[in-house]
């Protein structure tokens, strides 16, 4: 991970989280609530777990030498081994008799796994603040805006007048489903994972459940029905919400964007000193944010697809599988928590511009408004008959560079069934808005918690 591109790309935080020291402090976690456990079951002595417990609060990562631990990594297979050799010592080093019950039963991989289950809590907690923010924000943007007109745009092309605010509703509803996804698979993936060497336990004779439940209490997570060492679902749906977020902060983005080219100009990210510049250009206004997040929405795809393939797994315990988690996954959060930190940014400074939202409707000279014609025509004249005229109608308009009201008004057919104080009426935007506002109240209410 560079650290020049931290602050393009990344979050503070959740970089922390996913670094080499905060690793070895949660596996630190995972060894002494396993201690706790066995002792509180009775497998070891009490005494053993407090000497462990009382090493990794005074100590911490500070029994472990991090440049023989990598060295050490790439012989093991991985670097619990060479951990659990390293906080061996430090432990013996005040108690010998202790230092025999450090990691007793365990297998590297409950000591990875469940370290990766509190690195993932942990960040969640901050994405699931994140997200609230941006919901926060987005729903704000709803409400200020829902009467503002808009350019609704279809395959790049102006297609029929919406509504800023249902652009912006339509963000916030895909964000608050986002947050009830979190909420739904916390019990499912916040799993502790603690099974042995094959899952079964057996060096713990028959009170493996016991101490499974015990040291799923001490780390505050689920405990698991079955060992997990093989089954990565966990894992994957972990990854596959954070690739949801991702994506749509994506979508987000790529909307924005496209609103902030020159000749939109509806919308632009907030300003800063040195923000969206160009090396040789004085007069650009680059939305920066957006490409840090949809380069992270171009990323998180091609991660997605070592992660759904470790799922693929030998037996009990994997060779290789498991292991490409452990690039992939710290990755798509970072990238996940980066995006969510701009879309914040941009959805709680964004710069509305509602003139030119008003002056790009009116760039068609009214052909944005022929459906709307077509449809009060079609229960005089019939739907077909009406799609025709106003299709030739269209032509016409564009042929002649004039405004579609303007040849509308000149066709008998239409003069047969509306004056010209009903046609006006017909051309404004702001009366094909269909159920938008209908959609926007359902956000709002769903924002403030009421039933729908």
């Amino acid at each position: 991970m560079s650290h020049l591109y931290a602050s393009l790309f990344y979050q503070a935080e959740v970089t922390e989280i996913f670094s080499d020291q905060a690793l070895l402090k949660y596996m630190i976690q995972a060894e002494v609530a396993l201690a706790k456990a066995q002792a509180q079951v009775g497998i070891i002595p009490e005494s053993a777990a407090a000497i462990i417990a009382d090493v990794a609060d005074t100590q911490g990562i500070q029994t472990i030498n991090f440049e023989s631990l990598a060295t050490a990594a790439g012989l093991a297979g991985n670097i619990a081994i060479p951990f659990v050799k390293q906080f061996t010592a430090a432990i013996k080093a005040v108690d010998e008799d202790a230092a025999r019950y450090v990691h007793w039963g365990a297998t590297s991989q409950d000591i990875l796994d469940t370290a990766c289950i509190l690195q993932a809590r942990d960040a969640l907690t901050i994405i699931e603040v994140q997200l609230n923010n941006a919901y926060a924000a987005a729903i704000e943007l709803t409400e200020k805006y829902r009467d503002q007109v808009l350019m609704g745009r279809t395959w790049l092309q102006q297609g029929l007048p919406i509504t800023f605010g249902h652009k912006a509703a339509r963000w916030a509803d895909s964000l608050k489903r986002d947050l009830e996804r979190l909420e739904q698979m916390k019990s499912r993936v916040l799993t502790a994972q603690l099974g042995g060497a094959v899952g079964s336990l057996a060096s713990l004779l028959d009170q493996g459940s016991e101490v499974v439940e015990a040291y799923a209490v001490q780390l505050n997570l689920s405990a698991a029905t079955c060992t997990w060492h093989g089954e990565r679902d966990r894992i994957v749906e972990i990854a596959n919400f954070l690739a949801i977020v991702v994506g749509n902060t994506g979508k987000m983005a790529r909307d924005w964007s496209l609103m902030m080219q020159t000749e939109i100009a509806e919308v632009f990210e907030p300003t800063a000193k040195g923000r969206g510049g160009s090396s040789t250009m004085p007069h650009k206004r680059n939305p920066v944010a957006a490409a840090s997040i949809l380069a992270a929405a171009n990323r998180v795809p091609a991660l997605m697809s070592s992660i759904y393939q470790s799922m693929v797994q030998e037996h009990e315990r994997s060779l290789g599988s498991w292991h490409a988690e452990w690039l992939s996954l710290p990755d798509i959060f970072n990238l996940c928590a980066g995006s969510l930190e701009r879309t914040v940014e941009v959805l709680q400074g964004l710069e509305v511009n509602a003139q030119n939202m008003q002056r790009n409707i009116e760039t068609t000279q009214g052909l944005i408004m022929a459906e709307a014609m077509m449809m009060a025509l079609a229960p005089k004249i019939g739907r077909l008959n009406a799609h025709h005229l106003v299709e030739q109608a269209c032509k016409q308009a564009v042929a002649e560079q004039r405004h579609l009201y303007a040849v509308v008004c000149e066709i008998e057919q239409v003069q047969q069934h509306f004056n010209r104080e009903q046609l006006q009426q017909i051309f404004k935007p702001e009366s094909y808005l269909g159920n938008i506002q209908d959609q926007i109240d359902a956000v709002l209410k769903d924002a403030k918690g009421e039933v729908k």
